[in-house]
């Protein structure tokens, strides 16, 4: 293999070859601060957009956080209100079994009392009814007059009997049927 000598042509491309890619060269490392400024301000803005998307994923969170507690919250209170509900199911059912029977032999009783109620007798067991405050009142000033009764009775007992004998001795007097015969006719 034999080595050629380029010729002058030759040499002046190539040399016009380095000088382009020098300029070239040159150009781009002028270019790069320009370049790299650019790069970086997207990368900012691409922070910026990154930064309002986690934000955004954040409030999502958050909410659906919230959302979950309310609903343990009302599952609570569910679970509570079917406590309660199965409680008062289980007590009325023992109040229907210790008075169905009751209810239904008092039924044709309380029918009866019903049907033989007419409007007046109502009227009246209310207007008692209305009356009942006053006549506890009445009643409790004459229970401690009847309490004294039993010691009363003999005294009665005794009164009685003088005016019997008084009666006795009146009409034992004489002319006292001329008097009584006078007062009968003044009368």
């Amino acid at each position: 293999m034999a080595f050629e000598i380029p010729g002058p042509r030759e040499v002046v491309g190539a040399a016009v070859a380095v000088a382009r890619w020098g300029v070239g060269t040159a150009t781009l490392v002028a270019s790069l601060p320009a370049r790299i400024e650019s790069l970086v301000s997207g990368v900012e803005r691409l922070l910026v957009e990154v930064e309002f998307v986690v934000a955004r994923i954040d409030a999502v969170t958050d909410g659906a956080v919230a959302v979950h507690k309310r609903a343990a919250e009302v599952t609570d209170a569910a679970a509570t209100v079917t406590e309660t509900a199965a409680a008062l199911s289980t007590a009325a059912q023992q109040l229907l079994e210790i008075y169905e029977p009751l209810a239904l032999q008092a039924a044709p009783l309380a029918k009866k009392f019903v049907d033989d109620f007419s409007e007046e007798e109502v009227a009246a067991a209310i207007a008692l009814v209305d009356q009942l405050p006053e006549l506890t009142a009445r009643t409790n000033a004459v229970m401690p007059i009847l309490a004294t009764l039993d010691t009363v009775a003999p005294e009665i007992h005794q009164l009685l009997e003088t005016v019997k004998d008084v009666r006795q001795a009146i009409q034992g007097v004489p002319g006292f049927k001329y008097f009584r015969r006078r007062g009968e006719s003044a009368e």
